[in-house]
Protein backbone atom coordinates (compact mmCIF):
# COMPACT_ATOMS: atom_id res chain seq x y z
CA UNK A 1 0.00 0.00 0.00
CA UNK A 2 1.17 3.12 -1.07
CA UNK A 3 1.71 6.49 1.40
CA UNK A 4 -1.08 8.39 0.01
CA UNK A 5 -3.62 5.09 0.38
CA UNK A 6 -1.81 4.95 4.25
CA UNK A 7 -2.75 8.36 5.02
CA UNK A 8 -6.26 7.55 3.57
CA UNK A 9 -6.82 5.08 5.22
CA UNK A 10 -5.61 6.44 8.65
CA UNK A 11 -7.67 9.30 8.19
CA UNK A 12 -10.62 6.65 7.41
CA UNK A 13 -9.83 4.61 10.37
CA UNK A 14 -10.24 8.62 12.51
CA UNK A 15 -13.18 9.06 11.15
CA UNK A 16 -14.69 5.41 12.21
CA UNK A 17 -13.17 5.94 16.06
CA UNK A 18 -14.82 9.34 16.03
CA UNK A 19 -18.12 7.27 14.81
CA UNK A 20 -17.79 4.59 17.54
CA UNK A 21 -17.24 6.68 20.06
CA UNK A 22 -20.62 8.67 19.22
CA UNK A 23 -22.19 5.77 19.20
CA UNK A 24 -20.87 4.35 22.26
CA UNK A 25 -22.74 7.64 24.15
CA UNK A 26 -26.20 7.41 22.42
CA UNK A 27 -26.24 4.07 23.12
CA UNK A 28 -27.33 4.73 26.66
CA UNK A 29 -29.42 7.43 25.70
CA UNK A 30 -31.29 4.81 23.33
CA UNK A 31 -31.88 2.43 26.14
CA UNK A 32 -32.86 5.10 28.33
CA UNK A 33 -35.84 6.07 25.94
CA UNK A 34 -37.34 2.86 24.86
CA UNK A 35 -37.26 1.30 28.44
CA UNK A 36 -40.37 -1.51 26.87
CA UNK A 37 -38.42 -2.32 23.91
CA UNK A 38 -37.12 -6.00 23.87
CA UNK A 39 -33.59 -6.64 25.22
CA UNK A 40 -30.76 -8.15 23.37
CA UNK A 41 -26.61 -8.49 23.54
CA UNK A 42 -24.33 -7.52 20.93
CA UNK A 43 -21.87 -10.30 20.76
CA UNK A 44 -19.27 -7.42 19.44
CA UNK A 45 -19.43 -4.69 21.46
CA UNK A 46 -21.17 -6.51 24.10
CA UNK A 47 -24.12 -3.86 24.55
CA UNK A 48 -27.06 -5.33 26.57
CA UNK A 49 -30.56 -3.61 25.87
CA UNK A 50 -32.87 -3.08 22.75
CA UNK A 51 -31.97 -2.61 19.45
CA UNK A 52 -32.87 -0.47 16.85
CA UNK A 53 -34.96 -1.10 13.89
CA UNK A 54 -33.70 -0.35 10.00
CA UNK A 55 -36.93 0.23 7.76
CA UNK A 56 -39.41 -2.78 7.93
CA UNK A 57 -36.25 -5.24 9.77
CA UNK A 58 -37.40 -5.06 13.83
CA UNK A 59 -34.06 -5.16 15.97
CA UNK A 60 -31.63 -4.78 13.23
CA UNK A 61 -29.32 -2.63 14.55
CA UNK A 62 -26.80 -2.38 17.50
CA UNK A 63 -27.32 1.37 18.51
CA UNK A 64 -23.83 0.94 20.24
CA UNK A 65 -21.49 -0.30 17.56
CA UNK A 66 -24.11 -0.45 14.58
CA UNK A 67 -23.76 -3.98 13.50
CA UNK A 68 -26.45 -5.55 11.78
CA UNK A 69 -27.85 -8.94 11.94
CA UNK A 70 -25.72 -11.05 9.35
CA UNK A 71 -22.63 -9.23 11.08
CA UNK A 72 -23.95 -10.85 14.68
CA UNK A 73 -24.16 -13.89 13.10
CA UNK A 74 -20.79 -13.89 11.53
CA UNK A 75 -18.99 -12.71 14.66
CA UNK A 76 -20.53 -15.47 16.51
CA UNK A 77 -19.63 -18.18 13.69
CA UNK A 78 -15.85 -16.71 13.57
CA UNK A 79 -15.37 -16.94 17.42
CA UNK A 80 -16.59 -20.56 16.82
CA UNK A 81 -13.84 -21.26 13.92
CA UNK A 82 -11.43 -19.77 15.07
CA UNK A 83 -11.35 -21.05 18.90
CA UNK A 84 -8.70 -23.90 18.36
CA UNK A 85 -7.60 -22.84 15.21
CA UNK A 86 -4.46 -21.38 16.68
CA UNK A 87 -4.94 -18.02 14.70
CA UNK A 88 -1.55 -15.79 16.33
CA UNK A 89 0.42 -18.70 14.10
CA UNK A 90 -1.67 -18.08 10.91
CA UNK A 91 -2.26 -16.32 7.80
CA UNK A 92 -5.46 -14.13 7.07
CA UNK A 93 -6.78 -12.67 4.05
CA UNK A 94 -10.04 -9.91 4.68
CA UNK A 95 -11.65 -9.44 1.37
CA UNK A 96 -14.10 -6.60 1.46
CA UNK A 97 -13.25 -6.31 4.96
CA UNK A 98 -15.59 -4.43 7.48
CA UNK A 99 -14.96 -2.09 10.36
CA UNK A 100 -16.94 -4.59 12.71
CA UNK A 101 -14.32 -7.03 11.95
CA UNK A 102 -11.11 -5.64 10.99
CA UNK A 103 -9.25 -4.58 14.37
CA UNK A 104 -10.50 -7.75 16.22
CA UNK A 105 -9.27 -9.96 13.59
CA UNK A 106 -6.21 -8.18 13.30
CA UNK A 107 -5.40 -8.67 16.59
CA UNK A 108 -5.38 -12.54 16.16
CA UNK A 109 -3.76 -13.20 13.31
CA UNK A 110 0.11 -13.53 13.17
CA UNK A 111 -0.06 -12.00 9.68
CA UNK A 112 -3.27 -10.22 8.75
CA UNK A 113 -4.26 -8.76 4.57
CA UNK A 114 -6.90 -6.67 3.75
CA UNK A 115 -8.03 -6.38 -0.33
CA UNK A 116 -10.38 -5.20 -2.55
CA UNK A 117 -11.58 -4.21 -5.75
CA UNK A 118 -11.77 -0.39 -5.34
CA UNK A 119 -11.06 0.75 -2.14
CA UNK A 120 -7.79 2.72 -1.04
CA UNK A 121 -7.98 1.83 2.60
CA UNK A 122 -6.67 -1.79 1.79
CA UNK A 123 -3.27 -3.40 1.39
CA UNK A 124 -4.20 -4.70 -1.98
CA UNK A 125 -6.43 -3.44 -4.64
CA UNK A 126 -7.45 -7.22 -6.28
CA UNK A 127 -10.03 -8.71 -8.56
CA UNK A 128 -11.18 -11.75 -6.17
CA UNK A 129 -11.63 -13.51 -9.98
CA UNK A 130 -7.72 -13.31 -10.51
CA UNK A 131 -6.06 -12.82 -6.84
CA UNK A 132 -2.39 -12.19 -6.46
CA UNK A 133 -0.77 -14.51 -4.50
CA UNK A 134 1.04 -17.45 -4.47
CA UNK A 135 -0.70 -20.89 -3.81
CA UNK A 136 -1.10 -21.77 -0.02
CA UNK A 137 -0.55 -18.39 0.93
CA UNK A 138 -2.80 -18.04 3.82
CA UNK A 139 -4.43 -20.18 6.13
CA UNK A 140 -7.94 -18.12 6.93
CA UNK A 141 -9.85 -16.31 4.08
CA UNK A 142 -12.90 -14.01 5.00
CA UNK A 143 -15.02 -12.81 2.34
CA UNK A 144 -18.37 -11.97 3.34
CA UNK A 145 -20.72 -11.35 0.71
CA UNK A 146 -18.41 -10.51 -1.87
CA UNK A 147 -19.62 -13.94 -4.42
CA UNK A 148 -22.58 -12.54 -5.71
CA UNK A 149 -20.51 -9.68 -7.63
CA UNK A 150 -17.98 -11.09 -9.50
CA UNK A 151 -18.94 -12.36 -13.08
CA UNK A 152 -16.98 -15.71 -12.94
CA UNK A 153 -18.00 -16.42 -8.63
CA UNK A 154 -16.95 -20.16 -9.40
CA UNK A 155 -13.55 -19.21 -10.66
CA UNK A 156 -13.29 -16.72 -7.48
CA UNK A 157 -14.42 -19.49 -5.69
CA UNK A 158 -11.57 -21.65 -7.24
CA UNK A 159 -8.93 -18.20 -6.65
CA UNK A 160 -9.83 -18.48 -2.62
CA UNK A 161 -9.21 -22.13 -2.45
CA UNK A 162 -5.86 -21.92 -4.34
CA UNK A 163 -4.61 -19.56 -2.02
CA UNK A 164 -5.36 -21.35 0.91
CA UNK A 165 -2.78 -23.59 2.68
CA UNK A 166 -4.01 -27.24 3.74
CA UNK A 167 -5.94 -27.26 6.65
CA UNK A 168 -7.16 -23.82 5.84
CA UNK A 169 -10.57 -22.37 6.55
CA UNK A 170 -12.63 -19.97 4.21
CA UNK A 171 -15.85 -18.18 5.36
CA UNK A 172 -17.63 -17.13 2.42
CA UNK A 173 -21.28 -15.59 3.15
CA UNK A 174 -23.32 -14.63 0.79
CA UNK A 175 -26.88 -13.35 0.72
CA UNK A 176 -30.05 -15.94 0.58
CA UNK A 177 -32.46 -14.52 -2.00
CA UNK A 178 -34.62 -17.82 -2.78
CA UNK A 179 -34.80 -21.45 -3.08
CA UNK A 180 -32.59 -21.64 -6.34
CA UNK A 181 -29.52 -19.65 -7.35
CA UNK A 182 -29.92 -17.09 -10.22
CA UNK A 183 -27.25 -16.43 -11.99
CA UNK A 184 -26.54 -13.31 -14.98
CA UNK A 185 -29.19 -14.09 -17.64
CA UNK A 186 -31.87 -14.43 -15.41
CA UNK A 187 -31.50 -11.91 -12.25
CA UNK A 188 -33.81 -9.05 -11.58
CA UNK A 189 -33.71 -6.61 -14.15
CA UNK A 190 -32.67 -4.05 -11.48
CA UNK A 191 -30.16 -6.15 -9.39
CA UNK A 192 -26.61 -4.94 -9.23
CA UNK A 193 -25.51 -8.63 -8.20
CA UNK A 194 -24.28 -10.82 -11.22
CA UNK A 195 -25.62 -13.69 -8.70
CA UNK A 196 -28.43 -13.93 -6.87
CA UNK A 197 -27.79 -16.82 -4.37
CA UNK A 198 -30.12 -19.70 -3.76
CA UNK A 199 -30.12 -22.25 -0.86
CA UNK A 200 -28.38 -24.69 -3.89
CA UNK A 201 -25.38 -21.48 -3.62
CA UNK A 202 -23.34 -23.84 -1.47
CA UNK A 203 -22.68 -26.65 -3.83
CA UNK A 204 -20.30 -24.44 -5.72
CA UNK A 205 -18.29 -24.31 -2.72
CA UNK A 206 -18.57 -27.74 -1.89
CA UNK A 207 -16.74 -28.52 -5.56
CA UNK A 208 -13.64 -26.84 -3.96
CA UNK A 209 -13.19 -27.49 -0.83
CA UNK A 210 -12.79 -30.97 1.38
CA UNK A 211 -16.02 -30.01 3.26
CA UNK A 212 -18.47 -26.96 3.82
CA UNK A 213 -20.38 -26.42 7.80
CA UNK A 214 -23.16 -24.32 7.48
CA UNK A 215 -23.98 -22.30 10.50
CA UNK A 216 -27.34 -21.04 10.53
CA UNK A 217 -29.30 -18.19 13.00
CA UNK A 218 -30.79 -20.51 14.91
CA UNK A 219 -27.78 -22.04 16.14
CA UNK A 220 -26.75 -18.93 17.69
CA UNK A 221 -28.32 -17.81 20.91
CA UNK A 222 -31.27 -15.41 20.28
CA UNK A 223 -29.92 -12.90 22.84
CA UNK A 224 -27.87 -11.73 19.91
CA UNK A 225 -30.91 -11.22 17.88
CA UNK A 226 -29.34 -12.96 14.73
CA UNK A 227 -32.55 -12.96 12.57
CA UNK A 228 -33.90 -11.37 10.22
CA UNK A 229 -37.54 -9.66 11.27
CA UNK A 230 -39.64 -8.78 8.56
CA UNK A 231 -43.14 -9.34 9.22
CA UNK A 232 -44.19 -7.51 6.12
CA UNK A 233 -43.22 -10.65 4.20
CA UNK A 234 -41.36 -8.80 1.41
CA UNK A 235 -37.95 -10.16 2.69
CA UNK A 236 -36.72 -12.78 0.19
CA UNK A 237 -34.83 -14.95 2.52
CA UNK A 238 -35.88 -18.35 2.01
CA UNK A 239 -35.99 -20.14 5.37
CA UNK A 240 -38.50 -19.01 8.14
CA UNK A 241 -38.03 -19.90 11.81
CA UNK A 242 -41.33 -18.56 12.64
CA UNK A 243 -43.72 -16.22 10.63
CA UNK A 244 -41.63 -12.65 9.34
CA UNK A 245 -38.50 -14.02 11.03
CA UNK A 246 -35.83 -15.02 8.58
CA UNK A 247 -32.81 -17.64 9.17
CA UNK A 248 -30.04 -16.43 7.54
CA UNK A 249 -26.53 -18.55 6.83
CA UNK A 250 -22.95 -18.71 7.02
CA UNK A 251 -20.74 -21.46 5.09
CA UNK A 252 -17.76 -22.63 6.33
CA UNK A 253 -15.01 -24.27 4.54
CA UNK A 254 -12.32 -26.47 4.90
CA UNK A 255 -9.37 -27.08 2.61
Amino acid sequence: MNFGSRLLGAAQGRRLAVGRAAKCLAAPAYRWLHPRKERFECPICKYRGPFKDKGPRRHAKCPACGALERARLQFVVLERVLADFGPGTKRALHIAPEAAFGHWLRARFGRYVTADLHRADVDHRVDVQDLPFADASFDFVFASHVLEYPCDDRRAIAEIRRVLDGGGIAVLPVPLLGERTVDRARRHPVSRLMHEPGLDYFDRMRSNFRRVDIFRSDDVAPRCQPFVCRPDGRERMPVQHAPGVFVDMVPVCHV
